[in-house]
């Protein structure tokens, strides 16, 4: 049985070239890396993603956060979505 993971490093790691070197990690442990993407995610997208944390006090920041810069993605988080 395949299992997939969605996996998204967010703006700090991407802005600190980490990208490599946690993907290295993963493949360490015999994952197998099918797919990335360097992407910059939207507002909806972001609230649909952390939608339950929309009533924290902390969602605000979190979305501009992570709407800040690239994210580096695997898969597409659209395919991820919640149903």
């Amino acid at each position: 049985m395949i299992q997939k993971s969605f996996v998204m490093m967010k703006p700090d790691a991407v802005q600190r070239r980490l990208m490599g070197k946690i993907l290295s990690r993963f493949e360490e442990k015999g994952l197998q890396i099918v797919a990335v993407k360097l992407m910059q995610i939207d507002e909806d997208l972001a609230k649909t993603h952390y939608g339950e944390h929309a009533d924290k006090p902390f969602f605000g920041s979190l979305i501009e956060y992570i709407t800040s810069c690239l994210l580096y993605t695997s898969p597409s988080p659209r395919d991820m979505r919640r149903s």
